[in-house]
């Protein structure tokens, strides 16, 4: 064992480099493993296919490069290798291989969830640097049947420890966005890779013996280090700022999506975090069975009967409780809305029919769509179809679009609305008064009413300005024979003074919170009519008459919104 070992360490021919040498490969390789770390992360972080793939491709081919540029800089510490020439073909030929590996392992390594792919990759990742190294050190090995097997080895090991570590450290970091602390990658962690690094450059440089002397005459060594790292340190800035620049740009997009479906939130970068990790498990999370619906029921106290909001409600075994605008807004990236769309109504759908079997009468369900759902020319017939499998009739439902994807699609979306119209389905315009407020256009959309949003009930009691405007919306749908609903009704006082206004149709706290789909039967028979009393007496206080404005109702929408009177 011990001739052996001593055998096998002869075989490192070339030695240790020198301190100052060291030192400087150290800080240089510290800084490229700072970079590919910024790499992966903006590919990781990105969230719709076409983002992926442009950041995916410009990541690897700048990691390749620069990984590249450390791997031919490190041949000039070594006193052994400092006269040979650095041959065109097998360098170039080397770069070629490193940006190949790069490009096929960096997807994986970047925003796969499995540990088990993350190795599997950083170990294809290890072996195509291997290749390429030998590659571009193909002039400088005598004789090819010298192998140091120990050498081998060690550098198969080491490489693909740092390539799994530093992956494994990315998705824990990346994870850690759903804790309320936010772990990133620290330097001690590139610090510590960047040592690694120097050893295994050693360590593959007396993989095989080399030549003695120089054959092909003395290079500039000064002159190469030079323009090998002025080469890195381009590539690097440049895709840094182009990260940066696009980074914004993915932040535009979502911010426009968003707005389409939903009301707008708040973009930043833990936001973006979240998207990324639901686009990761997204194949996961696309089945009916993890597309829970609550429903919110809505009470008009003009008329007999209940309508019910459809509310998407998500829990994932990794991902814990998942906003449903987020999952939303990642399935409109991916290309995945009009999927995930029809699997909510099915569902729904299904609930009411369930529903109805256990005595539920006079009942209507909202569902809230995106426009690229109800644009498909094909989804009107799809929907008929769906109807008449579970023999419901179509006034049993209602879909809904927020305010802002009715209006900024225009023409398109009127005749869309027009086709399900036409069919007996209702179209409700959600999140009135949150958006463009277009109320020009309000003459030629064929909707059937409005949802005004909760932002018009806050304080309502105490502020006359918006009961003056609630008073006028409420005359002007009138005019257009629209009903109104107003959501976020959440106490008695706001309830009453909607009364007094003349809007009788609400959705809220005050009545009740969401339900579970599978406890809405027993809630209808025990609990509705006990609480639409209650609520109904406070709006006829004994001695006074409450005067009323009505308009006729036909049912809301099944907004997916994770708001607590959503």
């Amino acid at each position: 064992m011990v001739a052996n070992w001593h055998d096998a360490t002869l075989a490192f021919a070339v030695g240790f480099p020198p301190l100052l040498q060291s030192l400087l490969f150290w800080i240089f390789a510290s800084l490229v493993v700072h970079v590919c770390q910024r790499l992966v992360e903006h590919t990781a972080f990105s969230v719709d296919p076409s983002s992926r793939r442009i950041s995916a491709s410009q990541a690897a081919l700048c990691i390749g490069c620069i990984v590249w540029a450390l791997d031919v800089v490190g041949l000039l510490m070594y006193a052994e290798l400092a006269h040979h020439v650095l041959e065109l073909v097998p360098a170039l030929s080397g770069l070629l291989i490193m940006a190949v590996s790069a490009r096929l392992t960096i997807p994986t390594l970047s925003t796969s969830s499995s540990k088990a792919r993350i190795v599997w990759a950083g170990a294809w990742l290890a072996a195509g640097m291997l290749a390429a190294h030998f590659t571009i050190t193909w002039g400088h090995v005598q004789s090819f049947s010298q192998v140091n097997g120990l050498a081998i080895a060690l550098s198969m090991a080491t490489a693909v420890g740092i390539a799994a570590y530093t992956s494994i450290r990315h998705r824990s970091a990346k994870l850690s966005v759903l804790t309320p602390h936010y772990r990133t990658q620290t330097w001690e962690d590139k610090v510590s890779c960047g040592a690694a690094i120097l050893v295994l450059h050693w360590m593959l440089v007396n993989t095989f013996a080399p030549h003695s002397g120089n054959p092909h005459g003395e290079s500039d060594g000064i002159a190469l280090l030079v323009i090998v790292l002025v080469f890195a340190i381009a590539v690097a800035m440049e895709q840094m700022s182009n990260m940066r620049w696009d980074a914004g740009r993915q932040q535009l997009l979502r911010r426009g999506l968003s707005m389409m479906r939903s009301s707008a939130s708040a973009q930043d970068a833990q936001r973006d975090m979240q998207l990324s990790l639901i686009a990761d498990h997204l194949h996961r999370l696309l089945h009916p069975e993890n597309l829970a619906l609550h429903f919110q029921p809505i009470v008009d106290f003009q008329q007999h009967g209940v309508q019910f909001e459809a509310l998407l409600r998500m829990t994932d075994k990794t991902l814990g409780a998942i906003n449903p605008e987020t999952f939303l807004l990642v399935c409109e990236l991916q290309g995945k809305t009009a999927e995930v769309d029809r699997m909510i109504l099915r569902n729904a759908l299904d609930s009411a029919k369930a529903w109805q079997a256990r005595g539920l009468a006079d009942m209507a369900i909202s569902v809230n769509v995106a426009p690229i759902t109800l644009l498909d020319e094909r989804f009107a017939h799809w929907l008929r179809e769906e109807l008449a499998q579970r023999a419901l009739p179509p006034t049993t439902l209602k879909l809904e679009m927020t305010e802002h994807a009715i209006i900024a699609l225009g023409s398109e979306m009127v005749t869309a609305i027009q086709d399900l119209s036409t069919m007996g389905i209702a179209v409700w315009m959600d999140d009135f008064g949150a958006g463009y407020s277009s109320l020009g256009m309000l003459a030629d959309l064929p909707i059937a009413g409005i949802k005004c949003d909760r932002l018009f009930v806050r304080k309502l009691p105490q502020d006359s300005r918006r009961q003056r405007l609630l008073r006028h919306i409420s005359a002007l749908a009138g005019e257009f024979g629209l009903s109104v609903v107003v959501e976020g009704v959440e106490t008695v006082e706001e309830l009453q003074t909607l009364a007094a206004i003349g809007l009788h149709c609400i959705q809220g706290y005050v009545f009740s919170k969401p339900i579970p789909a599978a406890n809405v039967p027993d809630w209808y028979h025990t609990h509705m009519q006990p609480q639409r009393a209650v609520l109904q007496a406070s709006l006829h206080p004994a001695g006074s008459a409450t005067a009323v404005v009505h308009t006729p109702f036909s049912a809301p929408r099944a907004a997916l919104a994770p708001s607590s009177t959503h």
